[in-house]
């Protein structure tokens, strides 16, 4: 027994050595090439998780603009992940098409307003890459917002909200808009409101809560604290962007590819119903939508995926 949780321990080891190597030399790599600047690790605010990563290929014009974030349940995750070797590819074509590309870290989940810091931090490194558009040789008003899972859940929030420019602010890159021209949701849920997630699949009270207790165990969460505070309806309204979609909406790829029966929490978050769900309101409200759920039997045949959708947005 001690020596399989030794050979185990080993190959988790090596694996993540591998891993964090073969990242290393993607971004070594994007590094070295002439025709593109690449900026590691630029504050965008104050918070020590509040860095971005941005590639800018040489232009003679301003570029447009991919924000990506990554996912990890708002626990984990961190935006060297976006440079796996599964996902360079479509970066390099991005970049291929004069198209900048950034990726971010942002705040966690946390004990004062849960998941309202890690929501505002997607907006401020959106507002902050607006406001240093010229500085990075962007076209501000070309952006398309792509997240992953939980990442996918930030950048609906942001990309389905209202303009949440402040106008009045002394700081100046809060009054930059945070409209963007396209959303990117991989793997992400329909919904933040907790009635909204126990219809989906006819959820007991019991059950729903037992799950969001899993959620909330994290280092300095009262999990009895946000188990209430979750569902009071001031969280609620501030959090949940299906309740914010209208028909000024921007175009939307969303696509879920989670087990019909959920083994755990993220695979639940992952169903093909959110998808699903999404699609209707969409329609409902006609905002365009290109969406991709398998399972279920729903596939879009208008875009060819991610990049296709990126290009279909961002080029003349």
């Amino acid at each position: 027994m001690i020596s399989n949780f030794f050979s185990t321990l080993f190959f988790l080891l090596s694996f993540a050595f591998t891993l964090a190597q073969s990242n290393n030399a993607i971004i070594d790599s994007l590094m070295s090439q002439d025709n593109i600047t690449f900026y590691q690790n630029i504050e965008y605010g104050k918070n020590e998780r509040n860095k971005l990563d941005i590639i800018i290929p040489k232009s003679n014009s301003k570029t447009p603009l991919v924000i990506y974030l990554h996912g990890g349940g708002y626990k984990g995750g961190k935006k060297e992940h976006t440079y796996r070797k599964n996902n360079i590819g479509r970066i390099s074509e991005i970049l291929n098409n004069k198209i900048a590309f950034a990726t971010i870290n942002y705040s966690f989940l946390n004990n004062e307003d849960g998941l309202i810091s890690s929501l505002n931090d997607a907006k401020l490194a959106l507002q902050f890459l607006k406001y240093n558009h010229n500085k990075f040789n962007l076209d501000k008003n070309r952006v398309v917002i792509w997240g992953v899972s939980s990442g996918a859940n930030s950048v609906l929030w942001l990309g389905l909200s209202d303009d949440m420019a402040d106008l009045k602010s002394e700081n100046k890159v809060l009054r930059e808009s945070t409209r963007v021209q396209g959303i990117v949701s991989i793997n992400g849920a329909h919904s933040f409101n907790s009635q909204n997630w126990k219809k989906m699949i006819n959820m007991s009270d019991k059950i729903f809560d037992f799950m969001i207790k899993r959620f909330l165990k994290y280092p300095g969460m009262d999990v009895d604290k946000w188990l209430v505070n979750y569902k009071l309806k001031k969280y609620q309204e501030a959090i949940d962007y299906f309740d914010f979609m209208d028909s000024s909406d921007p175009p939307m790829l969303v696509a879920n590819y989670g087990d019909m029966v959920p083994k755990s929490i993220s695979s639940f978050n992952h169903h093909p119903i959110h998808a699903k769900y999404l699609k209707q309101r969409a329609d409902s409200l006609s905002i365009e939508n290109y969406v991709f759920a398998p399972k279920l039997g729903i596939e879009s045949k208008d875009i060819n995926g991610i990049l296709d959708f990126i290009l279909k947005q961002l080029t003349d």
